[in-house]
């Protein structure tokens, strides 16, 4: 199993690069909350926002104090003046331990998401709902059947209420490429009315550890990535741990079950481990990959830095952006040093894509908030202290484009380092999520 989602925080931090100098226009960064552990949630996930300004997510610990070692984390909402409201603190148990993914949301404000549970004293994978009202309703308990295992990704929401998801793990034991007893991994989908059913099961050729979600077109159609497999021969996963092979896919499911493999990776120039998507408008679909891209041989960076891509509605993959590996610090124009990324980009209606960079090249050492332009330009445009991401122990993760041009995100550590967070263990902060204006 390579770099596997049970490990706490670290697979969900962002790391791409900081070159062009930052621009002169004023910048204000504000904490709209400040993570205290306890009731209040310790540790968040990547967030998501609604019309009206109001931010959600969950927090991997907090809540219930009695729950498990660590708590069982909660589900939040933050307005846009800063005000927290805990919607719901899991309990533990078929109930839901330990959410680590962000949360979707439906027109009537319903949220969704997954657990991973800890498969042991704390809790099952569940799939549940929030409702506005703050009431909880559990959808799926996967525990650890081969059908849905370790549930750390988003899920997808349609129109008419149906859910759909993955498990990196699910699927056939063993699978013939993965070893400790787990699969390939599934796609799900599960019904208004809670019935479960697997809509495909990987087998390797056509991907391994589907992970960062799923995403929806007007038509219905599914779009995912899984960040290993497709050509088992590719040699640039990485990572190399166990018997996993190959660097990934990307892949559309339509209504009827047909299954289409849009993009397999190769390691140098297009990249390798790619782990999620986002979809505009018209169907193109961009992401990133976290390894792969520029090599330099017998190196840390071997197997490359990765990559920011974009793919059409026709399958055609163009590779807007590569990382590029450095041997002698400091890095310097574009050049990074490691790369460990969570969250997905965001789009605005320009085409600007933007993320959160978070390895030690930026000005103060805690990350940057980068775009780049549908040319491939990349621009620095804040530079965040360690303080205020929690950077370089744990980097900052998720991203909410405003409406006027600023931003919001979340940092799971960071924030203050308040002393309930310091009782639980969390000496850097407990996280945050902040609001940055220009």
């Amino acid at each position: 199993m390579r770099k596997s989602q049970m490990l706490p925080v670290a697979v969900f931090a962002m790391a791409l690069f900081a070159i062009a100098t930052p621009p002169a226009s004023p910048q204000t960064y504000t904490v709209l909350h400040a993570f205290a552990a306890g009731t209040d949630g310790a540790v968040p996930n990547p967030i998501i926002g609604d019309a009206e300004g109001n931010l959600y997510g969950a927090t991997k610990f907090g809540g219930i104090t009695t729950c498990g070692e660590d708590s069982c984390g909660t589900v939040f909402k933050i307005d846009s003046a800063g005000n927290e409201t805990v919607l719901y603190r899991f309990e533990g148990g078929d109930n839901g331990y330990g959410p680590y993914a962000g949360l979707a949301r439906d027109a009537k404000g319903n949220l969704y998401g997954t657990t991973q549970g800890n498969g042991f004293v704390g809790g099952a994978s569940v799939v549940f709902k929030v409702d506005p009202q703050g009431q909880e309703k559990v959808l799926f308990v996967a525990g650890e059947t081969a059908q849905a295992c370790c549930l750390d990704s988003p899920v997808a929401v349609d129109a008419e209420g149906n859910l759909y998801g993955m498990s990196p793990y699910g699927g056939k034991p063993n699978c013939g490429l993965v070893e400790n007893n787990l699969g390939c991994g599934t796609l799900f989908k599960i019904t208004p009315s809670g019935k479960f059913k697997v809509i495909h099961v990987f087998k390797g050729t056509d991907g391994i550890q589907p992970e960062g979600g799923l995403v929806l077109d007007a038509k219905g159609n599914l779009y995912g990535t899984a960040a290993y497999g497709g050509n088992l021969k590719c040699e640039y996963p990485g990572w190399g741990m166990n018997k996993e092979e190959g660097c990934g896919t990307i892949y559309k499911l339509d209504p009827s079950g047909e299954f289409t493999i849009l993009h397999t990776f190769t390691g140098p120039r297009d990249g390798s481990d790619p782990l999620g998507l986002i979809i505009d408008s018209t169907g193109n679909l961009y992401g990133i990959a976290d390894s792969g891209g520029d090599t330099i041989k017998k190196t840390n960076w071997e197997y490359g830095l990765g990559t920011i891509f974009k793919v059409d509605t026709t399958g055609k993959y163009n590779v807007l952006f590569t990382f590029r590996p450095c041997t002698d610090p400091p890095c310097k124009d574009g050049q990074v040093r490691n790369s460990l990324y969570a969250s997905h980009l965001v789009r605005d209606s320009k085409g600007n894509l933007y993320g959160l960079e978070m390895v030690n090249d930026c000005a103060f050492g805690g990350g940057c908030l980068f775009r780049i332009d549908a040319k491939g330009k990349i621009t620095d445009l804040y530079d965040f202290t360690q303080d205020q991401s929690g950077a370089p122990i744990i980097p900052s993760m998720g991203l909410v484009l405003g409406s006027h041009g600023d931003f919001y995100g979340s940092t799971p550590v960071g924030g203050s380092a308040q002393p309930e967070c310091n009782d639980e263990g969390f000496t850097a902060g407990c996280g945050s999520v902040f609001h940055l204006t220009f």
